[in-house]
């Protein structure tokens, strides 16, 4: 499973950054052992509070970790805000367990109209496609992804192919793409988010960086007001920024990538916040004590 990277609320619900850290600290990379799950249970309350507050990809991190450790209030919660969400089947699909996504699919037609449940069957099929280009995507076949976009008459775009591979694919698809020129650098999915914005919530700096070099803009905002350099900042906690490497060891990327997005926003002269130091960005929002 793809390790999940996601926004953290800001502003008010600020103390959940820290919570939702905890959460993918305690599941990544198995599934929760007892110790875990125990560990779980002492926030699970403090996380039943955040939920109806957070941003939708926020809740995807909760909703895993417990639905694994079981805890069904929390995980009724959690697919009934996803399902009222503007969050996109495939990303659903992607992110989750059948199971999960399953159940927010039903939620979903529940509320729906006879009409709006036609509509959606016409959506299901258009998904079908996009599916199909993106598992050409996972592997690694660029020529394969042309194939098919052709034949379904669905652009790259309208497939948000280099969002998916900025989120989910190595290194050198997302280099494919763009020195192919099949796809468009800054443009938005249905959530408001560029690549670029995606790229900040993996924290991957090899792909930050490459598509900065391409033109990604930095001071793109979503449709809430969060740049890059805000979404990165607030997924990193205090600890991982200040990391010392060992010789031989690999580089600090949460710190890598901070510093890249930063010196981008130092370029930009409209940039608002491009005089907010790393440091004081971070040490203004990580300090949190659980």
């Amino acid at each position: 499973m793809h390790e999940m990277e996601t926004v953290v609320v800001s502003g008010q619900e600020k103390d959940y950054s820290g919570l939702k850290i905890k959460v993918l600290n305690l599941f990544r990379p198995k599934l929760p052992c007892p110790k875990v799950r125990g560990e779980f249970d002492l926030f699970r309350r403090r996380l039943v509070n955040f939920v109806d507050k957070a941003y939708v990809e926020d809740v995807i991190p909760i909703l895993l970790a417990a639905f694994y450790c079981r805890s069904d209030e929390l995980v009724n919660q959690c697919v009934d805000r996803i399902a009222r969400s503007d969050l996109d089947n495939i990303s659903i699909e992607k992110e989750l367990p059948y199971e999960l996504s399953k159940r927010i699919e039903l939620s979903r037609k529940e509320s729906m109209s006879d009409d709006e449940q036609v509509s959606e069957a016409v959506v299901r099929l258009h998904e079908k496609a996009i599916r199909r280009i993106h598992r050409a995507l996972d592997r690694d076949d660029i020529e394969l992804v042309g194939i098919l976009s052709r034949e379904s008459h669905v652009t790259l775009d309208d497939a948000n192919c280099l969002h998916y591979a900025v989120a989910h694919c190595d290194y050198i698809v997302v280099h494919k793409l763009l020195h192919l020129c099949f796809t468009v650098v800054n443009r938005r999915n249905s959530q408001g988010y560029t690549p670029l914005h995606i790229a900040a919530m993996r924290r991957e700096p090899s792909i930050i960086g490459f598509l900065l070099e391409k033109g990604a803009c930095a001071s793109d905002l979503t449709f809430d007001g969060r740049r890059p350099l805000s979404i990165c900042r607030r997924l990193t906690s205090i600890k991982n920024y200040d990391a010392k490497t060992e010789q031989g060891q690999p580089t600090n990327k949460d710190r890598l990538c901070i510093d890249n997005l930063e010196r981008e926003m130092r370029r930009n002269p409209m940039a608002d916040d491009a005089s907010i130091t790393s440091q004081d960005a971070v040490n203004g929002t990580f300090d949190l004590n659980l």
